[in-house]
């Protein structure tokens, strides 16, 4: 449970909407925290390119 909040303080401190938050944690439910972890990238950086 600790990892669950520790990876969605993670994600709403990169700007995640919290729709992508529960899918995120969802999908990766069966993975380490720390395999987990690796997978976030900072959401602006995601979308820097799309117009």
């Amino acid at each position: 449970m600790e990892n669950t909040e520790n990876l969605t303080q993670l994600l709403r401190e990169y700007g995640y909407p919290e729709e992508s938050i529960r899918r995120f944690l969802k999908d990766t439910e069966h993975i380490s925290y720390e395999m987990a972890k690796k997978r976030i990238m900072p959401y602006q950086d995601i979308t820097a390119e799309r117009d």
